[in-house]
């Protein structure tokens, strides 16, 4: 039997099966087993036997090859509406093994699946960081090596007398050195609820923004504080201005470590504030010989070269005013892209990112619409999930159809050609049918004689079964 129909037998049927003769259910060989005196035998596709002996069953005998037949499909599917709940699964089925475990940690076993999303648990020396999604996972392995290259240089006595001149100046040393395996560090996007519904968490809106008086230009005053951040998820510090060098001593090391000089990393943050307060008011030198950094692992959305050199060398005045202008070029408003700019968790890292993959796109109709969604979306999480869901769709723009133009429904960017195909980007890890999947595959906005799913990870079978019944053409592993 169908473990997806087993999960989905009334408590009627079962009933009903029970006042029967105990004989219907012969599908196959059976496999014998004793229970209070008489031998009912499940076989092994959850039948029972017809064989004369074995048809006096017990009602707890037969509820029990029920059970069984069903498996771990009970714990997958919710009763009579045939919807799947969100699983736990072994982490290689959402990510590439070397992810798992390394010299510097190891993921907790079986990884919880939120929202379509994987809840990964990195155990390592410098503490536990909980978070969401295979793009933030694979960032936070990266980083792991950064952070341990820094506490080493942390222990040199030349840093500890640079960092000591540097007290009272930019910033404060404060122990930055974290061994602490126990400790949770960071827990992102706790609550954030799913990335197919409607775009709930939102940033405070320009309007709002009690010091805005009608300008749509960049200006170098303190960015509004945006509403209701997402449970475990600190606010971004705001980057603007660069206070005498110290910024770009800041994008030195991150550059020399090969990492994003604007993470949110609560650990490698940190040290960075520290290695950049020693080089640029204790005259440290950025150029000490560290171990060697391993090659970034080309797993989940990465930045392109030329987002990569950007951040690392130009100040975060000079990348927003570069954004604003490219954004403008490609049709969006004023007031958007200020927005947008104002948008904490849309990092300068991240804004560039996103700007990088629009400009490929041209000045499309519907560019509008993925820049103002971007600007209201709060959460790490939820901005990488747009950023690279639409990196996707990029990809596909380039290397499988042209769009004609580009649409967002909720937080998902979709295409349409000029045929009026729909192509839809989703960056999750693994996808179920939930209610929330079940509402978004039916989307009017998403109506067309020929439509396309591009999903990063995987679906679930029973996932993939329903999306392509309605007419959706699935495209899984676009990640890999």
């Amino acid at each position: 039997m169908n473990t997806v129909h087993m999960a989905q037998v009334k408590m009627a049927d079962i009933l009903a099966l029970l006042g029967g003769d105990g004989g219907v259910w012969n599908i196959g060989a059976h496999r014998r087993g004793r229970m209070g005196g008489s031998t009912p035998a499940c076989n092994e596709r959850g039948g029972v036997s017809r064989r004369p002996e074995m048809n006096r069953l017990r009602p707890l005998s037969l509820a029990l090859c029920l059970l069984l037949a069903g498996g771990s499909s009970w714990a997958h599917a919710q009763g009579k509406t045939g919807l799947e709940s969100a699983p736990a699964l072994a982490g290689t089925e959402l990510v590439r093994p070397q992810l798992l475990k390394g010299p510097f940690h190891k993921v907790a076993e079986p990884v919880k699946v939120e929202g379509h999303l994987g809840r990964f648990v990195i155990e390592s020396k410098f503490g536990s960081f909980s978070v969401l999604g295979a793009n933030l996972f694979a960032t936070r392995v990266k980083e792991l090596q950064a952070i341990d290259e820094l506490q080493k240089v942390q222990k040199d006595s030349a840093f500890t007398d640079a960092l000591a001149k540097s007290a009272g100046g930019v910033v404060k040393f404060a122990g930055s050195v974290v061994t602490d395996p126990g400790r949770t560090v960071e827990n992102v996007g706790k609550g954030v609820g799913t990335v197919l519904g409607r775009v709930g968490q939102l940033a405070k809106s320009g309007v709002d923004y009690s010091g805005d008086k009608a300008s749509d230009v960049i200006t170098s005053g303190p960015k509004p504080k945006s509403e209701a951040a997402p449970a475990g998820e600190p606010e971004p510090p705001s980057f603007t201005g660069d206070p005498l060098g110290y910024n770009k001593a800041r994008r030195e090391w991150a550059k020399k470590l090969e990492v994003d000089p604007y993470t949110s990393n609560p650990v490698l943050r940190t040290l960075l504030d520290d290695a950049s307060a020693a080089s640029f008011a204790g005259n440290f030198a950025v150029n000490l010989t560290l171990g060697a950094v391993a090659a970034p692992l080309q797993y989940t959305y990465s930045f392109d070269e030329e987002t990569r050199d950007s951040v690392w060398n130009k100040p975060v005045l000079d990348l927003e005013k570069e954004n604003q202008e490219k954004l403008l070029a490609l049709g969006a408003a004023p007031r958007t892209v200020r927005d947008l700019l104002r948008n904490k968790w849309f990092t300068p890292t991240l804004q560039t990112a996103l700007v990088a993959r629009l400009a490929v796109l041209g000045k499309m109709d519907g560019i509008e619409s993925v820049v103002s969604t971007a600007a209201v979306t709060l959460g790490e999480s939820r901005a990488r999930f747009l950023l690279e869901s639409v990196a996707m769709l990029v990809t596909h723009h380039q290397k499988e159809g042209r769009l004609a133009k580009i649409r967002m429904s909720n937080l998902v960017p979709t295409g349409v050609t000029a045929d009026g195909a729909v192509i839809a980007a989703l960056a999750i890890d693994y996808g179920v049918w939930s209610e929330d999947a079940a509402a978004f595959a039916k989307r009017r906005e998403l109506a067309a004689t020929s439509r396309t799913l591009l999903v990063a990870g995987n679906l679930s079978p029973r996932a993939k079964q329903e999306l392509e019944k309605i007419g959706w053409k699935i495209k899984t592993g676009i990640r890999n």
